[in-house]
């Protein structure tokens, strides 16, 4: 058995600016616990797997493949592969979730400049 405490985990550095904790990486799967401030927004940008987002706490809204989605907790939203998508916490509190990939990525997150997307 092994048990990870979210808030022991190490930050990782990310061109989105957010806080990005890896929980778990595996062969199957990859868990990051995100966590975006006030007004906080990630660049827009492709994974080349599964996502699956679950809203811990706070409330957000997701920009993907041209839909806009409201966030709140307790909530899951699966985003298939190479979907377009960013995530903005336009509330006046923390915005809390699990980005969860499967099966884990083998190359890296792909960030969309203005002129692509």
């Amino acid at each position: 058995m092994k048990i990870i405490k979210t808030f022991e985990a190490a930050e990782i550095p990310n061109p989105h600016f957010i806080s990005v904790r890896a929980l778990l990486v595996s062969d199957p799967v990859q868990f990051e616990h995100l966590s975006l401030e006030a007004g906080q927004v990630q660049k827009k940008h492709v994974a080349h797997t599964n996502v699956y987002l679950y809203i811990l706490n706070g409330t957000g809204v997701l920009d993907a493949g041209g839909e806009t989605i409201s966030l709140f907790a307790d909530m899951l939203v699966e985003i298939p592969p190479e979907t377009p998508h960013r995530l903005t916490n336009n509330s006046n509190s923390q915005l809390r979730l699990l980005n969860i990939k499967a099966p884990r990525p083998t190359s890296s997150t792909q960030i969309i400049t203005e002129s692509e997307g």
